[in-house]
């Protein structure tokens, strides 16, 4: 009971932490742990370069790709099902059925690590499908090797397979996929939360913490780099599909 009630403790400190710096390309964020820099790493440049246009943010939480997305050129329309601080949603709505948000209206869908938090991720492919222009594109991360979070709503863990499928059924070109971290990255992200956790009790000494957590960080995600290059354990994908234009076979 009481490690229990620590990993609330901790988990409630976490959330004030992310809800004063809930950019993803904010240092104090992607330096959390290996896990968060490598996530980063592997999304910024397919994020940057295809957030062009009406953009869907989809599961748009705390707006943490809102500066990456905007600098892209993309003009940014937001999806949830629940406002979070500091987020103004333009459609509240669940992935897997959003009527009210008209067909073929996006040019692109960014939707980072949220399918994992779908309870029918089938569902909500189909509707990120339906919302895309034809010729449109959607950057879409996911967890593969992650502790259990945002509870109860934490269903699926993901494969490169598992991705193509998925986007497959839905009618989808994948692009790409790129895994990101691995076993040591998830390591450091359990240790990370654990020390930045207690350390968010200092309040504006925090950023000290998490300046000496930063080499560690990188370190972790190095040594998955080199240890793991066939990404046999990673913690997650980072996947490009398109959507056929008009007219397109298949």
């Amino acid at each position: 009971m009481a490690l229990s009630n620590l990993a609330e403790f901790l988990k409630a400190r976490r959330q004030r932490v992310l809800d004063r710096n809930p950019l993803a390309s904010d240092p104090m964020k992607f330096l959390f742990s290996a896990t968060s820099f490598a996530l980063w790493q592997a999304a910024k440049a397919p994020t940057r370069l295809y957030a062009t246009g009406l953009v869907l943010d989809a599961g748009s939480g705390r707006g943490g790709w809102r500066a990456v997305i905007e600098a892209a050129g993309g003009t940014r329309e937001t999806l949830d099902i629940a406002e979070r601080p500091g987020e103004r949603l333009d459609w509240v709505a669940d992935l897997t059925a959003m009527p009210e948000v008209p067909s073929a209206r996006f040019d692109s869908v960014v939707c980072h690590q949220v399918l994992e938090h779908v309870p029918r991720p089938h569902a909500a492919m189909a509707e990120i499908a339906r919302v895309l222009k034809p010729g449109g594109h959607l950057v879409l991360s996911v967890p593969h090797l992650s502790r259990l979070h945002e509870m109860p709503h934490d269903y699926f863990r993901y494969t490169r397979s598992g991705l193509r499928v998925l986007m497959e059924d839905a009618g989808l070109e994948l692009r790409e996929i790129r895994p990101y971290g691995g076993v040591f990255s998830f390591l450091h992200h359990q240790l990370a939360t654990l020390v930045l956790g207690l350390a968010s009790l200092t309040g504006p000494i925090y950023p000290v913490f998490v300046a000496i957590n930063a080499p560690f960080s990188l370190l972790a995600a190095g040594l998955d780099w080199l240890i793991d290059r066939n990404a046999l354990a990673p913690n997650g994908y980072v996947a490009l599909a398109r959507k056929p234009a008009a007219g397109a076979p298949g």
